[in-house]
């Protein structure tokens, strides 16, 4: 019988196939007994706490080996990304301006090509949170704009936290990730309507978040 796993907070498919020893998050993923977890869950990077996945119980494989000769074998092993893409709110060209990313163990300076977007392979076992800092102005020495990042941490569309932390990362500030319609939240929304043409309310309805999931790719 196949054990479960309940999804918290910040775990990511892969990081639960490692901890119950499998070298690839399609183990799980593809696997008889989560065909309803995949079928609710369509892209495997986006998981949500509260999801029930099933954990197989490992099967040992016997391979046969030729006497006398060299035997290979392939071994799967998956890697983790972080990505982002920056965008600048006025349409300006980002081209070569400087970002500084904290990643777990690792710190990437470099310069956004023209598509804005940024990607680091993940070490195993780092930590999934970091910070980012942006130097738009040429000879800066002080980040134009800073903001701490928690990968898999986005939480769904239909809760108030998803809506809070897609706007906060889109730079409509909602304040802190809490759940709670308070008055940041409700400005930050605000903000969001403003900004996309809707009506301003500061009611994140089924509009807005139809037009938040658009804007923030998820």
């Amino acid at each position: 019988m196949a054990q479960q796993h309940t999804v918290a907070q910040g775990e990511t498919l892969l990081r639960i196939a490692r901890q119950y020893g499998y070298k690839t998050s399609t183990a799980l993923y593809n696997h008889p007994s989560n065909a309803e977890f995949k079928a609710l869950r369509p892209d495997p990077n986006l998981i949500f706490p509260g999801d029930i996945i099933n954990i197989p119980p490992k099967k040992e494989k016997f391979m046969p080996l030729r006497a006398n000769s060299l035997n290979t074998f392939v071994v799967q092993n998956e890697k983790e990304y972080f990505r982002l893409q920056i965008i600048h709110e006025d349409g300006d060209d980002i081209t070569g301006k400087r970002i500084v990313l904290n990643i777990g163990s690792q710190t990437i300076d470099t310069v956004l090509q023209s598509d804005g977007l940024i990607e680091v392979e993940l070490n195993n076992n780092d930590a999934l949170t970091g910070s980012v800092d942006l130097y738009l102005n040429e000879g800066e020495t002080t980040p134009t704009k800073s903001f701490a990042v928690q990968i898999g941490n986005l939480d769904p569309i239909d809760t108030l936290s998803g809506v809070q932390g897609r706007c906060n990362m889109l730079g409509f500030n909602c304040g802190k990730v809490d759940g709670v319609n308070g008055t940041k939240t409700k400005a930050g929304v605000k903000e969001f309507q403003q900004a996309q043409q809707l009506q301003v309310d500061g009611i994140a309805g089924p509009v807005t978040k139809s037009r938040l999931v658009y804007v923030y790719g998820a």
